[in-house]
This record gives C-alpha cells, sequence and structure tokens, in this order.
C-alpha cells in the first residue's frame, strides 16, 4: 500500500471511532494495537558454509538485533508507543530463505511480526506525526 494513503486512512479509521462513540457504541478504547511486519538482519549461512570450520563466538558481544519496519508509518508510531515488541511467526521459511533475501548486501533478512501499543490519548497524535514525517515536513 502506498503511503501516501495511510496518513488518511488512519484519519477516517479516527472519525469513524468518534461517530460511533456519539452513537453510544461501545468504542471508549484506553489502547490501539497496530501488528504490523518488520525484519531483523540475519547473517548469511552461506558465509558461514564457506568460512570453513566454525569457531565459538561469544555471546557477550552480542545484543538484541536491530528491528527495521517495513512500513515507514512504523517507525513514526514506534516514537508515540507506550510499549512494541516483535514476534517470530509460528510458519518460518526455509532455511535458505534469509539468503535469497540478501541481494547486493552481506546479510538476510528474517521477517517478524510486530506490535505496537499505543495509548488511547496519544493515537491522534501519532497519526499526526505521520501525516507530517510521510508528507516530507
Amino acid at each position: 500500500m502506498p503511503s501516501e494513503i495511510v496518513p488518511p486512512m488512519y484519519k477516517m479509521l479516527l472519525e469513524e471511532m468518534q461517530w460511533a462513540i456519539e452513537d453510544q457504541e461501545p468504542y471508549q478504547f484506553t489502547h490501539y494495537l497496530i501488528v504490523s511486519k518488520a525484519y531483523c538482519e540475519v547473517e548469511s549461512r552461506l558465509d558461514v558454509e564457506d568460512s570453513g570450520p566454525k569457531k565459538k563466538k561469544s555471546k557477550a558481544g552480542k545484543g538484541e538485533p536491530e528491528t527495521f519496519y517495513f512500513h515507514p508509518e512504523d517507525e513514526v508510531l514506534q516514537k508515540h508507543a507506550l510499549g512494541s515488541g516483535s514476534f517470530d511467526y509460528t510458519k518460518q521459511g526455509d532455511e535458505g530463505a534469509s539468503d535469497a533475501k540478501r541481494a547486493f548486501q552481506d546479510l538476510g533478512i528474517k521477517p517478524q511480526g510486530h506490535m505496537i501499543l499505543l495509548e488511547a490519548g496519544k493515537f491522534e497524535g501519532a497519526v499526526q506525526a505521520v501525516e507530517q514525517y510521510l508528507s516530507g515536513g
């Protein structure tokens, strides 16, 4: 979906929820959970196989893998979030799938699910920030 239509869609959602509240429908939410798709970079299995015998790596130098977003608005929503987290999909691709997605780079990518939790009172401000970010302002 083109990023240009994301802000209007969120604005329409806010309007429709406001209309539902005015009609006394049960739309008084305290939080919103946005489920999206993200990815992290993983070491290529091809590079490991080519390097010969495996060496033990210290886990002390390893931190949490960095999360990258498929959708640019998720990065903005993340800044307004109460909390967030990534999760692995229950059905993973083949072992070589990450290598197939590594064109022109050293690392492969591993798709993951990503959740962003927003407080209801901050949702409208987050939508405005998304609109400003995507309009280049």
